[in-house]
């Protein structure tokens, strides 16, 4: 099994209009005073500040693909018909997993108990965007690595807890990625902590 690449900081920027968006506010749509903008753009920042996106990815040999089954190199099992079907091209598989620490959360946290509901909704929805805007990176940072091997990355990716890939398969990802070393834990109910952090599959295919 090939060795783990770890990236210690993920350059993105601050996802903006998809908080928004999360937030509910159509930019279109949605008229907002330049003191509110002001405001919620101000707790953005507090927030993306204190986010620290980091990653790490591995390839894998598959060994074989079921009508629902991905047998990986290793011995280790996938099983969702959906995941087969993404991989059924695929000689190999990118793990793949972010993180942005737990200091967003715990600014949501204080938010909370210090009776500051919205700025706890904006500091949560900065967290989750930032997060997938981390992964966005480093997807299209491993297609670039593989592209040089002359190998392309599936267009698709999935996530554990999406469709048939059921939540259980972050131990998975947990396990190969070796999560810990980033600062991530795993609950017995398969939830990451800190819960900013994402976990993604992808194939690998010949280039042509």
């Amino acid at each position: 099994m090939t060795n783990l690449n770890y990236i210690e900081r993920i350059p993105v920027l601050l996802p903006e209009k998809k908080i928004l968006a999360r937030l509910k506010y159509n930019i279109h749509k949605t008229e907002m005073d330049e003191e509110t903008r002001s405001r919620i753009l101000g707790i953005m920042n507090r927030g993306f500040a204190a986010c620290e996106p980091q990653g790490v990815w591995l390839r894998v040999q598959i060994e074989q693909i079921g009508d629902e089954t991905v047998l990986l190199e290793g011995g280790h099992s996938i099983k969702s018909g959906s995941v087969a079907d993404l991989l059924r091209g695929s000689r190999a598989a990118a793990l793949m997993g972010v993180t942005v620490g737990p200091a967003i959360v715990e600014l949501a946290l204080q938010a909370v108990n210090s009776g500051d509901g919205a700025s706890a909704l904006v500091y949560d929805a900065v967290g989750s965007e930032t997060a997938e805007a981390a992964i966005d990176w480093l997807n299209m940072y491993i297609a670039q690595q593989i592209k040089r091997r002359g190998e392309n990355l599936t267009r698709m990716r999935f996530s554990a807890g999406y469709g048939d890939f059921m939540l259980e398969n972050q131990g998975l990802f947990f396990e190969l990625l070796g999560l810990e070393k980033l600062g991530v834990s795993i609950t017995d109910r398969y939830i990451f902590i800190p819960e900013k952090t994402v976990t993604a599959i992808a194939g690998v295919e010949s280039g042509g």
